[in-house]
This record gives structure tokens, sequence and C-alpha cells, in this order.
């Protein structure tokens, strides 16, 4: 065994999580082939020994999970050693029921072989028996009896080593000891599909195994529930209970490897189950609840049931939804859940505010947070209103955009901008400020700016003063980045840039360390540094992951800690107001959370889509298209690259000019269906490079190749995210109500309907809402059918 002790675990990227030493390993989630057979090692770990290897996102291999070769070995000789154990076990009860351990001496022709080294005297050996509890039947013992003997062949006896351990009893027993053994009459009922295991302590596998036992012996149906009736095992649903209890049955016998049943993991998960028919599959025999099949399987049939562990089932009566405890009857299954939350709850989960009553806690903290919410927070101000209609109604009054010149009133400034350039063309005097202008251009740039909550209250500073505070500014930051770890950083195009020099970087972690090791110190003559004024709504981007203090080493939560630990604890004089310059976030590779509202990205760049598109009050807006943006660059930026620099690639159909000859062939293709784009290998012509890329892949077989399978992908981005997924088993986005995992936060979106409830999808002829938005269109359909059914 290892001296954990005396082992001290650093921060290094490769850490294995079996033994804690130091390397490049491998994987515990990833299928690695070995001797043609795919292994998992986390699976391999939680079949041999029922572990589970945690994932965190901070501290070595932050969400990874890796094992040495070292490790791996002894788990795959584990792993072997178990099969090989319950292979024999088996092997053994099988030959044991088929009675082929009898008395007899067997012939050999030849001279029998004799172990050269002798280590122990036969007499001495330690003798094994048979088990005392092995049952026999009485026609095998008459049998045994009466059959001739071959006793009249000597054959001498092998020395036996003498072995360590426990003595195990020998099949070879003589027929007299045989009949002292105990013959049972009622054979002893083995539960259908429960798989010999080692004997396991785990209230996870005790549950399993209750499941099991149900499921297998009974008529019991397990089910779910999502606005229809859903297999219990594959998840795929059904209008009538009839059709849902025949499919149940096709799946035949569950196991203990059934995902459905992995997934019954914490003693809240409760667990549907439909009561209609309670029969004992094995003596046929009709119970009329839960309870008293379950005592029948203990006592009756000794099926090992542990009724210590705690699972909750719901039981329901699908025949005819009529309630177990009161004989109420309901005309869907809806009704009767609700019924069943509301009078008969299992665990009584109290609101606090309306004393509604739940059966899981997570359904409680969902009612709560859509009928009891305290506060409603606007996202353009951040005041709070007791109401989601004041919340409404500040809106409309507060954040409303009105034209300059008819007044009209309109949810956002882009869409008022968009209106004056369509509705008033001709118009150029603004209804605020009554001032006329000579251009529409100059007009547009006005009523961007001039609006009826425009404040006429303007800041003079002076030059003098406005170069000393931009000076204190610049000192200020390089006091952060050289007093702490808070590391600054810039992106752009998809790639981390180092912010001292222009070197780009895929992954954050290798901007980390380029950052770390080339520019230790900061100075603000650096070019990076040379802010122009601290009024542009320019930000620096830092990373605050690992944030703290570099004089004490004082671990810190965010950037008003710093500043404030560095004011108070070493006397720095730092700018109060530089937070407004600068813009935190946490650097977390797969895992890039929201600094407003927490939510968590896959890529840094939809990072920033959400936190534009969310929480950003976009006050630049364009003058001839209307779309806003957060600072003045960007903005200067979208008008040369869209609205001035035109170009001189002008469409030979509608006469519309283009900038790049690429913008170009997109628009042939796209809009007037031209095949423009010619495939290297052969003459076949399409209208866009997708489909090109699709036809190399499907007839020339060229593409990013998975290294894993060998599917083909037209972009390298595609088949990284399939590896990950669908290889590597990475899911580290983790719902916050049920803690399960999924690998984006697309998947977590569409899973947290379950738990949320909103159905936003409305039917515009019933009224009928929906929780997805395939169910509004498979709907839809039917309301097609019937007026075309009307028709003919």
């Amino acid at each position: 065994m290892m001296e954990f002790d005396e082992i001290v675990v650093k921060e290094t990227p490769g850490l294995c999580r079996c033994c804690l030493s130091e390397g490049c390993y491998k994987d515990l989630g990833s299928e690695y082939s070995w001797m043609n057979e795919t292994e998992v090692y986390a699976d391999m770990l939680l079949e041999c020994f029922d572990i589970s290897i945690t994932q965190h996102n901070e501290g070595p291999n932050g969400p990874n999970r890796l094992i040495c070769e070292v490790c791996i070995t002894r788990l795959r000789d584990a792993c072997n050693f178990k099969k090989q154990v319950l292979d024999s076990e088996k092997k053994f009860i099988d030959m044991m029921g088929r009675g082929e351990f009898r008395p007899k001496m067997l012939i050999y022709q030849t001279q029998m072989k004799a172990e050269d080294a002798v280590e122990a005297v036969a007499d001495d050996a330690e003798v094994e028996y048979l088990e005392d509890d092995i049952d026999f039947g009485e026609e095998d013992l008459i049998k045994d009896e009466t059959e001739p003997s071959v006793s009249d062949i000597t054959v001498s006896t092998l020395p036996v080593k003498g072995k360590r351990g426990r003595p195990r009893k020998n099949a070879l027993v003589k027929p007299e000891k045989r009949l002292k053994t105990k013959v049972d009459d009622k054979k002893k009922v083995v539960a259908k599909g429960l798989e010999s295991e080692p004997t396991k302590n785990s209230a996870n596998y005790l549950r399993r195994r209750n499941l099991q036992i149900l499921f297998n012996n009974t008529t019991l149906i397990p089910f779910k529930w999502r606005g229809k009736y859903m297999c219990f095992f594959c998840g795929d649903d059904f209008d009538t209970y009839e059709v849902l209890k025949k499919h149940t049955k096709s799946h035949g016998l569950c196991s203990h490897k059934d995902r459905a049943l992995k997934l019954v993991k914490a003693s809240d998960s409760e667990i549907k189950i439909d009561v209609s028919d309670v029969t004992c599959e094995i003596c046929s025999k009709t119970f009329s609840d839960l309870d008293k099949i379950v005592d029948h399987l203990i006592l009756e049939h000794s099926l090992p049931y542990n009724r210590n562990v705690e699972l909750m089932m719901s039981a329901y009566r699908l025949i005819d939804l009529q309630c177990l405890l009161c004989d109420t009857k309901f005309n869907y299954l809806r009704k009767l859940i609700s019924h069943m939350n509301n009078f008969h709850p299992n665990n009584c989960f109290m609101c606090q505010d309306c004393d509604q009553k739940f059966n899981k806690k997570r359904d409680l903290d969902s009612h709560v947070r859509f009928h009891h919410r305290k506060e409603y927070a606007c996202m353009k101000c951040q005041q709070t209103f007791p109401s989601n209609s004041a919340l409404h109604t500040h809106r409309t009054n507060a954040h409303s955009s009105t034209c300059n010149i008819c007044f009209k009133t309109f949810s956002s400034d882009s869409k008022r901008l968009v209106h004056m350039k369509r509705d008033h063309d001709d118009q150029t005097e603004c209804g605020f400020c009554q001032r006329v202008l000579t251009t529409k251009q100059a007009f547009l740039r006005h009523a961007a700016i001039c609006t009826e909550n425009t404040k006429k209250d303007v800041i003079v500073i002076d030059d003098e003063e406005k170069k000393q505070s931009v000076k204190e500014l610049r000192s200020s930051i390089a006091c952060i980045f050289n007093m702490s770890t808070a590391l600054p950083f810039k992106f752009f195009m998809n790639r981390f840039r180092c912010f001292y020099c222009p070197k780009d970087f895929t992954t954050s972690d290798d901007l980390k360390q380029h950052t770390l090791s080339e520019h230790p110190l900061c100075d603000i003559s650096f070019k990076s540094m040379k802010l122009r004024n601290r009024y542009d709504g320019v930000q620096i981007k830092i990373d605050i992951s690992n944030l703290s203090c570099k004089l004490c080493l004082e671990e810190l939560t965010d950037l008003d800690d710093l500043i404030r630990h560095l004011t108070s604890e070493h006397k720095v004089n730092c700018d109060k107001s530089l937070e407004s310059n600068i813009q935190c976030f946490k650097l977390i590779k797969d895992n890039f959370p929201c600094p407003i509202c927490g939510e968590i990205f896959r890529y840094f760049g939809l990072l920033l889509n959400h936190i534009s598109r969310a929480h950003t009050d976009n006050k630049y807006i364009c003058m001839y298209c209307g779309k806003s943006f957060r600072t003045d660059p960007n903005l200067r930026a979208h008008v040369s690259r869209r609205h001035t620099n035109l170009g001189n690639y002008k469409c030979s159909d509608c006469d519309l000019v283009f900038p790049t000859n690429n913008a170009l062939k997109i628009h042939l293709g796209a809009v007037h269906g031209s095949k423009i784009i010619q495939c290297s290998e052969c003459l076949d012509k399409f209208t866009s490079q997708y489909w090109m890329q699709r036809h190399m892949i499907t007839i020339h077989g060229t593409g990013h190749k998975c290294s894993y399978c060998g599917k083909l992908f037209i972009k390298n981005s595609f088949m990284v995210n399939h590896v990950r997924r669908c290889h590597l088993k990475e899911k580290n986005v983790e719902c916050s109500v049920c803690f399960e995992r999924f690998f984006d936060g697309q998947r977590l979106k569409m899973h947290m309907v379950k738990h949320i409830g909103e159905r936003n999808f409305h039917c515009d002829v019933c009224g009928k809402k929906f929780l997805w938005k395939r169910n509004l269109r498979g709907h839809m359909s039917s309301h097609i059918r019937n007026s075309n059914a009307q028709v003919t």
C-alpha cells in the first residue's frame, strides 16, 4: 500500500486520481483500445469496485480525470480476476446442478504423472469439503448409492500443497455423508434477471437491486410522465396506457447495467409505478398494493429485497386513473398527479407563503422562484420592482424610444432609427431640439444622440486635469497587474491574444503560461497601456480565476476585494474608479461563467455574445442600419466595414455591391442559386462552400477525420466537438437542480425545461401551450390534417 501521508499534491496539469502521481496520463472517461477491446476506466472502476471518481472545475487537472499506466494495469487485473471468480462460481453451480460431482475414480490408460517436488504429505494436507447448504434431489442420492463401484482400481493420491487462508470444502465427498445433508423439498427461487454479483453495501447498488427484483418478478410497470406516458427504460412517449404497458414488457428483463436504473442515484429520486395489476410472476398470486407484494417476495420466495434502503416510489392506478387513498377518479393523469402532490404528499415540502405542499424539494424551489419571487430587476438600470407587471410598466415608460419626428414609441433605439430611415426619408428637422440638419446622414447621426430622455448635463474636463487622470488610471491598472495574479488578455477572431504582444493562442491555458513567462511585469510605458482617455468606454479584460495578492499570498474573490485589500493592507494608491475600465472573467477551460448571471458557456466567444446581448445597454447606435454597440470603437469598425467600404464587386443580377469576392459568391449562391464554387477533384459545381465540402466528404472521402471512429466532418471544430461528446464523453455543465451533467449549455437549456415547466410555445389556433417547439410543430400538423379532411 502507498504512504499517502508523504504525498504532496501540486498544481500540475497531469495528476493520477488513483495514486496521486504526476505525469501525462489517460482520461478516465475516454474510450481506449487494448487487445482488440474497448476500455473505459471510469466504468471499470464503477463495475469492479463501485467507485465513482468525482469531477471538479478547480484544482489539479481542472475538470479532467486522469489515470496512470500502473493503475490501469492493476485495474485491468482486478477486473479480469473478478470476471474469473464470477465465471468459476457460475460454472461450479451449473456442474453441481447437473450432478457431475460423483464418487467416481477416473481410469487412465497411461501412467499418471506425479509432481517431483513434494512440499507436504497427503495425509497432512488440508481437506476440502462441499458446502453444507447445497441442496440435492432425492433421485440423485439414490442413484449414487446403487451405481456400481469402481473402487477396485487403485490410483495413488497426488500430494496437495498446503495453502494459506480459510480452507474450502472439497467436491469429493463420500456417499454416506451426502445422505446426511438436509434435503429441502421446496427449491429456492432465484430472482429472474438478477446477476450473480459480489455482495455490495452501497445504497445505489441496493436501490438498483430492489428495482430489478420488482420489475423482473412482478407485473408492476414503471413509467415517466412528461405530458405523455413515457417508457422508464428508453424514454419513448405514448398516448395510451395500453401501448405503454405492451412496450415496457417488450424490453424483457432489466439489468443492473441499464441506464434507467443507474440514474436512480439519490434517495429522493421519484419512480412512478403503475399498480393496476399487482401480480407475482413466480407463483401468479395477486395482491392489492405494493407493500404486500414486497412482503410476499421476501417471505415466500426469499428474494434479497432490502427495505432499509430509501427508495421513493409513487404508485398510480393507470387503468382507470383512480386515487389509491381517497378513490377519486380523474380524466387525465396530470390531474391525478396534482391531486396526489397536494392532498397526499409522501414528503411534505411546504411553501412558507401559500402553504402549498410538494413531493420534491425541486418542485418547491421552482414554485417559489416563479410565484413568490420578492423582486424583479430591470436589466438596463438594475432597478427592482415587487411584481412582474410593475417591471413591464417601468420598461414601457422609462426605456422606450420615441421618434424625433412623429413621436411614435418603440421598444428600442434600433427600431426607432430603422423607422426614421424608412418612413421619414425627407425629414431633416429634429422634433426635440428643433435643430435643422443639412443632410440625411447628419440628421440620423444627430437622432441617434438626441432622444427624449437625453440629459443636457455636459461634464467639462480641463485638458491638464484630463491628462493627469489618465496617467493615474494607467498607474492604478499597472499596480493591479504587478501586485496580484490578475492576468490581462485580449480576444480577437476566436483566439486569445496576449495583452502585451500580438501572439494568439487557441486555449486560455496557453495564454496564461505565455503571459506569466514572457511578461512578468507591466509598465505604463507599454503600448498596450496607452489608453486614449478614461471616458471612451474601452475595457481591459482580465482573468481572475485564481486571484490572490502577490505580496502576502492572500486569496481574494473579486476585483473589489482586491482593490480594498491593496488599499488597506499595503497602502497602495489605487484609483477607485478603474473598475469601469476593467472587465473581469474567469478563464476555465470549457467552462466560462458569465460574470453577471453565472451561466456557463463552452466557448469564450459565446460568452461575449451573451454579455453583449443580455447584460449590456448598447448606447452607440449605427445611423445606417440601427444596430447598437457597446463601445464607440466597435461602432466605427462596423460603419467602416459595412457601410463605408462597400467595395467594387457588383452583382450582375440585382446590382448589389459587396466588399469582397467571397461575399459576392455567397450572395450569388444563396439568393440567385448560381453554382460558381467548383470541386477541386471533379467538375461538379455547387451554390455554397458548405455543399462543396459535403460533396468532398461523400464522394471523394476528404475532410476532417476523427481519429477514433474515422468519421469525416466539414470543419475541424465540428470534429473536435464530436470527439469530446462521443468518444471522450465530456460532461462539464451541471444542472443546479438534479446535478445531472451535460456536454454543453444548449443541452442543459433543453434539460432545464423539465424543471422550470414554462410552456413558451403556444398554438395560434387553439391556444394550447407546449414545452418544446418540436411538440408544437407536431400539434400544428394535426390542425393541417383536420383542415384538409374538411376540404375533401
